[in-house]
């Protein structure tokens, strides 16, 4: 994996800086609104009365309370960014006493974290309408399942409840579902879906691969349906919502880490889905253990060393079925989105052979079953 340094998102003299400029622009427009109250006062002292004139009043108070809500918006925003200031100074002087790979990783996703929470208080239209479980530190497992489960279609309770699943996010259409152990799992498997996996309504079956993959591993495994993912192949050629995700998925492990951080970590990401992790761990970092790639058109980063994992020991797996026709956009000619094969012997990754089928066999294969488990890992490199 990647030599580390620490990369904030925030910079607290930046951030110090802005809430200044705030802070005087607020007076600046608290300013004015004195102004047009006096104006207004001199007016009525001067007996200007009429129709007309308190039609003329009514303006300039209008004007008076857009710029007294302007000076009130600007104290605000000084006051976000002071507190993100102080907040960020904190991880920084966390960060000089770091030592360990692991800790450099959550503080850089810390900071961006805060640094999102910033840009969705300054602005709500880029509030996420997912619940997401990185936002709910010191909500009880119980509690935060109890409350998704309730804004969930029946349909959908319904078969989340044959699964034994506990729900740690939910959102419109789409909800975060962890099978087997929630409350103190030894190790934690997270499926990243692909095109053809990861809409919604195929959460039934998303859940009975994890039942399957908890039965062979005894792990707890997480459907994460975190990110929207392509509605169809034509739409999966588009690196966006791969992006988008990438930056989800961090944090969703990031989550994973405060709650449990004990617990063995493991990314095992389909498809598109292994674009979506790959593009975690090269742009942002990704708290695993070990990550998966099945049936990848193309991953990013050159190789595995460019890949920022849970530490410098973690390892990156490569299995390719047999009859899998999605490998073949790994060719020059169709090469998604000017990615990397995975299973390049550059790429540095363990390749696990024997896999057979097709694109959507994965999850049925025993060689690759076996192989998660800990069964067979390293047959062959």
């Amino acid at each position: 994996m990647t030599n580390l340094a620490y990369t904030p998102s925030l910079l607290p003299t930046q951030l110090h800086g802005v809430a200044t400029a705030w802070r005087l622009a607020a007076v600046a427009f608290s300013a004015r609104a004195a102004t047009v109250h006096r104006t207004i006062d001199a007016l009525h002292s001067s007996g200007f009365d009429g129709p007309a004139p308190q039609l003329a009043y009514k303006r300039l108070a209008s004007y008076a309370a857009a710029y007294e809500a302007a000076a009130a918006r600007a104290k605000r925003v000084a006051e976000v960014m002071t507190i993100a200031a102080q907040q960020q100074d904190l991880i920084d002087q966390a960060a000089a006493d770091a030592i360990h790979e692991r800790t450099i990783v959550m503080l850089n996703l810390l900071s961006k974290r805060l640094d999102m929470a910033v840009a969705k208080h300054l602005d709500p239209t880029v509030a996420d309408q997912m619940e997401r479980l990185v936002d709910a530190a010191g909500v009880d497992i119980d509690t935060l399942h109890a409350q998704h489960m309730a804004t969930l279609p029946a349909a959908t309770q319904l078969a989340i409840e044959r699964a034994g699943g506990t729900v740690l996010e939910a959102g419109p259409g789409a909800s975060t579902v962890i099978v087997g152990d929630a409350v103190d799992p030894a190790r934690i498997i997270t499926m990243v879906a692909g095109v053809s996996s990861g809409n919604p309504r195929d959460l039934p079956a998303e859940l009975a691969k994890a039942q399957r993959i908890a039965e062979t591993t005894g792990a707890s495994v997480v459907v994460w349906q975190g990110y929207d993912p392509p509605q169809d192949l034509a739409e999966g050629f588009s690196g966006l919502p791969a992006t988008r995700g990438a930056a989800d998925l961090s944090m969703f492990q990031l989550a994973l880490e405060e709650r449990w951080p004990d617990a063995t970590k493991s990314v095992v990401a389909h498809s598109y889905g292994t674009l979506v992790a790959s593009r975690a761990a090269y742009e942002h970092g990704l708290l695993a253990d070990d990550l998966w790639l099945l049936g990848s058109p193309g991953v990013d980063g050159r190789s595995v060393k460019d890949l920022t994992l849970r530490s410098p020991g973690s390892s990156v797996f490569v299995a390719d079925a047999s009859n899998d026709a999605i490998l073949a956009l790994r060719n020059d000619a169709f090469s998604l989105h000017g990615s990397t094969s995975p299973s390049d012997p550059s790429y540095g990754a363990t390749i696990i052979d024997g896999i057979r089928g097709s694109h959507s066999d994965y999850f049925h294969d025993q060689v690759f079953l076996d192989a998660l488990a800990g069964v067979g890992v390293g047959a062959g490199t």
